[in-house]
């Protein structure tokens, strides 16, 4: 068995360095470019958890290989994930760090969740190879060189001030104050329909905009493979189960693929089904008034299609208890921590941002 690491320890560690990234002026300059390597779009999101977990891990024991994936691998090693999971992505939520991944267990994926040591990863995509090479060979010099405590201390204080600033990027508001509604419902649409991650921004309109009318709202990753009901964005009731459930797609959608929605929603109990489709191709659901009609009547659900953002939109804010000023003042901003939280590249997000100028 490898190296247990106290928790209580560790959380005091990051926020020493958390509090040396804010003050000190000195810190290296070759941690600071590594970190700004692994926030480039095409690497991996769990490569700077991954760093940051291991500097931290050093910086509590200075016998801890910083390789380390699972405490089983020598009495050198600590779980990462652990880590991770009970100190690094509670305390970047709580003190203001972004880890570029935003799930609550982001070093439980590819390539670290089937390995137990650095050493051991062999395949690796074409595209992440150079990222994960840098990485390791950040991670072995601190082992090869002995740093001490202090020195991966600071080291892991110059990699947050990157994150740091990613944070403050991402909680920039974006104020569309000066737009009427009709005007924000198509600037929404065609922004989600082009340039990039087309179903990320498609399911974080979607979110975006039943924030609007409902004071809960759960939307979850894509691909998450931890779905506990269908749909990809639920309202909530009070007690956190949900209300509805509404499936997002951005590609053509079939009868028999909607009542599978709808057969799942009533098999999980949730009242209400919504399908949002805005896809090229989609051949229209709506022509026969009796898709839904039957659909209600055979499963008991009350089922929902809108075939256009624009359309879905449209609904939501007329039936909103908010005041126009209100849904323009607090929609775009919205959306823009929706893309965030489902992990929207930052070229997409800017754009968005740069739609909303700041009159201020």
């Amino acid at each position: 068995m490898g190296i247990r690491i106290d928790k209580r320890t560790a959380a005091y560690v990051l926020r020493a360095a958390f509090t040396e990234a804010t003050e000190a002026n000195d810190l290296p300059e070759y941690w600071i470019h590594l970190a700004q390597t692994l926030r480039e779009e095409e690497a991996p999101r769990t490569y700077t958890p991954a760093l940051c977990v291991a500097l931290l891990a050093r910086a509590c024991n200075e016998a801890v290989d910083p390789l380390s994936i699972k405490d089983v691998y020598s009495d050198r090693t600590y779980s990462h994930r652990t880590l991770a999971h009970g100190v690094l992505v509670p305390l970047s939520v709580e003190l203001g760090f972004d880890l570029k991944a935003t799930g609550r267990e982001p070093l439980n994926n590819q390539p670290f969740f089937r390995y137990d040591h650095y050493s051991e990863i062999e395949r690796i995509q074409r595209s992440a190879r150079p990222y994960f090479e840098r990485l390791q060979s950040a991670l072995q010099m601190v082992d090869t060189e002995g740093y001490t405590r202090q020195q991966a201390q600071s080291a892991l204080a110059a990699v947050l001030t990157v994150c740091i600033e990613a944070n403050r990027k991402k909680q920039r508001v974006v104020s569309g104050s000066s737009i009427v509604e009709a005007s924000l419902i198509a600037q929404t649409e065609a922004f989600v329909t082009s340039g990039a991650d087309m179903p990320r921004k498609l399911q974080a309109c979607v979110a975006a905009a039943l924030d609007m009318t409902y004071p809960e709202v759960a939307s979850r990753r894509l691909n998450d493979p931890s779905r506990d009901f269908p749909g990809d964005v639920h309202a909530l009731r009070n007690d956190g189960s949900p209300l509805l459930a509404v499936e997002v797609r951005g590609k053509p959608v079939t009868p028999e693929e909607l009542e599978q929605f709808v057969r799942s929603v009533t098999d999980a109990d949730i009242p209400r089904a919504a399908l949002v489709v805005h896809a090229v191709g989609h051949r229209s659901l709506l022509l026969n008034e009796m898709t839904t009609i039957r659909l209600e009547q055979k499963y008991g659900r009350l089922v929902k299609i809108s075939e256009s953002v624009s359309s879905f939109m449209r609904d939501l804010f007329v039936w909103s208890s908010h005041d126009t000023l209100e849904i323009l003042s607090s929609f775009p901003d919205d959306m823009y921590k929706r893309m965030s939280e489902i992990e929207v590249r930052q070229q997409e997000l800017d754009r968005w941002a740069n739609l909303f100028p700041d009159e201020g």
